[in-house]
């Protein structure tokens, strides 16, 4: 691959100018100083030449086969371990970029199967169960999805909400160009108008979560609640029928507004999810995310391809296989921005079921502090087959 070989000439050029500048120092303490203040200082040359995706996608493929390549002589050996060390320094740093500002977002948000990765409208069906990791009652009269765009404007208002409400209210004060700036977008009028059907999709769907616990400590509870967003309340100049001001209110309904005050967060980055393309990449980092404390995550991938609206009454709505390209290909996309290191398939060879997805997270992106795993209840069924 071109590009490639491009990031490898660099790479070369880079290692090179840290051997000659780390060569023949006598003081041992002064040359552990002098080399780690080289690898990063180098590493963030490399960073700013190399674009983050590109780095990562090249990392994936060469750090593995460098560390298992045998030498020659010593000097190729410490040539190759350079390498390595300045490549990973470049990655540890981008990967902190990502983290400098995160947003907490409530696990019921994640872990219910609320946002689609197939975003198509479902005419003539205006309620429907999906099953996924936490199954989700969904009833919209037009047949509209939420998608992963929308949890996106979700965890802005989330991380809005977390900035103005020291105290806890459920109302949050915004404009456009403030969620644009939570989501690392461009401000623009095109901008604004997909925002604003976001917003209304998120405060139109209604929802019931089948699997709501107010916080970690707490009884599960059932609990039905109407929608995301509870109110939007635009401004409006007196007699005119369209001259809307861009600042508006958002009302967040009272279970959130709970469970923010209580816990049970997880942190994502809405600055990494610009470098997701495919609906289901976004998806599977916000899911693998709510498990905060957890190195590597496990799914079936029938629950999977629930949790993601690939399923019509249990049943594939494309061949497998494809299904399967779709999350090897999202798992691929999760690997070029450094959010996981590895993946594997495991179980059945064939189908969905008894068919196994193991991820394994970059450690930098997982939650330092000691959580205690919340278990999974028994699923409650509010709207049961007629049959």
């Amino acid at each position: 691959m071109k590009e490639f070989n491009e990031i490898e000439l660099c790479l070369d050029d880079i290692t090179s100018e840290f051997l000659k500048r780390t060569r023949k120092i006598g003081d041992p303490l002064k040359a552990a100083t002098i080399y780690q203040e080289t690898v990063d200082e180098l590493s963030t040359k490399l960073i700013q030449i190399v674009p983050a995706k590109a780095l990562f996608m090249f990392a994936n493929q060469y750090i593995d086969s460098v560390k298992t390549q045998q030498h020659d002589n010593e000097s190729d050996a410490a040539r190759a371990k350079a390498k390595v060390e300045i490549l990973e320094r470049a990655l540890k740093v981008k990967s902190v970029e990502y983290l400098r500002e995160v947003v907490p977002i409530n696990r019921n948000i994640a872990q219910h199967a609320l946002f689609s990765a197939n975003p198509k409208n479902i005419p003539n069906q205006p309620t429907t169960t999906v099953h996924g990791v936490r199954s989700v009652h969904i009833k919209n009269n037009t047949g509209e999805v939420l998608t992963t765009y929308e949890a996106r404007v979700m965890g802005a208002i989330q991380s809005l909400w977390f900035k103005q409400n020291i105290d806890g209210k459920p109302y949050v004060e915004l404009k456009y160009a403030d969620i644009l700036n939570e989501l690392g977008l461009t401000d623009g009028s095109a901008n604004y108008k997909r925002i604003q059907e976001a917003l209304m999709r998120l405060m139109k769907i209604e929802v019931t979560l089948t699997q709501y616990q107010r916080s970690k400590d707490s009884e599960y509870e059932e609990i039905a609640f109407t929608r995301l967003i509870d109110q939007i309340i635009f401004r409006r100049k007196v007699g005119t029928t369209n001259h809307f001001q861009y600042k508006f209110q958002i009302k967040l309904p009272e279970w959130l507004v709970e469970a923010n005050r209580v816990g049970n967060l997880f942190d994502i980055s809405l600055i990494l999810m610009n470098d997701l393309k495919s609906y289901l990449a976004q998806g599977l980092y916000w899911l693998v995310s709510s498990y905060p404390e957890e190195s590597t995550v496990t799914f079936e991938l029938q629950t999977l391809a629930g949790h993601f609206h690939f399923l019509d009454d249990n049943e594939p709505i494309m061949q497998v296989y494809k299904i399967v390209e779709r999350i090897k290909s999202a798992c691929i996309e999760l690997q070029a921005v450094g959010f996981i290191e590895r993946f594997e398939f495991k179980g059945k060879k064939q189908g969905l079921q008894d068919r196994y997805l193991t991820v394994t997270k970059n450690p930098i992106f997982l939650n330092t502090l000691a959580q205690s795993r919340e278990l999974i209840p028994e699923q409650l069924e509010f709207f049961p087959d007629p049959s």
